[in-house]
């Protein structure tokens, strides 16, 4: 079963449609980036494929069904969004909302939540209210959440935004370490981080521009058209994703 698979889709706020014509699917473990300018429609497609924005046109499928609701949901679907308010409560009861419990969790799944703040360097901030943490550590926290009910596909909208170098390499790390187990799709304006995903999906004036794999999207005549950047792209000999630095405006 696939996580998740979207046929002609088109979504979009109130009457207008951002993106159409969409059809994408996720396999099992796959690791996907959307990238594109700002307002091109990466969270509004992450919000639908998440199951909380209804698709302006076509079907999304998860696993072949309906996305469920309440905790079997998160056992599907784990999501991180930008904007998100901070949780007036402390970190690991933050954590343990990912569970999507109706009650107080069991002594295994208190254990699933000390695992997932360990896995993000958190259990030291356990306790700590969620108002009082930095950028960086409430993005990291909101990762765990994510995380936390081992879904089998996590939806992640700028994951490495407010972490400093050392933090960002290990989630980084971290996310390799999932492919293969956990399907993954994110948005993001890190090209390194999407270079490191197995396919990149570009968008840019409403359609995917191009999908395949890091080296035949982001090259530099495509990452001129839909970003407007001139990027000096070098490729790996050890067979790595490329490297890419932006040097200006196309």
């Amino acid at each position: 079963m696939t996580p998740v698979e979207a046929r002609g889709l088109a979504v979009g706020r109130g009457e207008r449609r951002i993106l159409e014509g969409i059809d994408l699917t996720i396999a099992a473990g796959e690791h996907v980036a959307l990238v594109g300018p700002n307002g091109a429609g990466k969270t509004t497609l992450l919000r639908a494929l998440a199951g909380l924005d209804r698709p302006m046109a076509g079907e999304i499928r998860w696993n072949g069904a309906p996305l469920p609701v309440g905790s079997a949901r998160v056992s599907k679907v784990g999501v991180l969004f930008q904007g998100e308010a901070a949780a007036p409560f402390g970190v690991r009861e933050m954590v343990a909302l990912g569970l999507g419990l109706d009650g107080p969790p069991s002594l295994p799944q208190l254990a699933r939540v000390d695992a997932a703040l360990d896995r993000l360097d958190l259990v030291a901030l356990a306790v700590r209210a969620c108002s009082r943490l930095s950028g960086g550590e409430w993005q990291r926290a909101a990762v765990a959440r994510a995380l936390v009910a081992e879904p089998a596909l996590l939806l992640l909208d700028e994951p490495t935004n407010h972490l400093d170098p050392a933090r960002r390499a290990a989630l980084l790390e971290l996310l390799a370490r999932l492919r293969g187990n956990v399907a993954v799709v994110l948005a993001t304006h890190d090209l390194d981080c999407a270079a490191a995903c197995d396919r990149v999906a570009l968008l840019a004036n409403g359609r995917v521009a191009a999908l395949g794999p890091p080296a035949s999207v982001l090259t530099p005549d495509h990452l001129a058209a839909s970003l407007g950047v001139r990027v000096r792209r070098l490729d790996d000999p050890q067979g790595g994703p490329p490297f890419l630095r932006v040097e200006g405006c196309a």
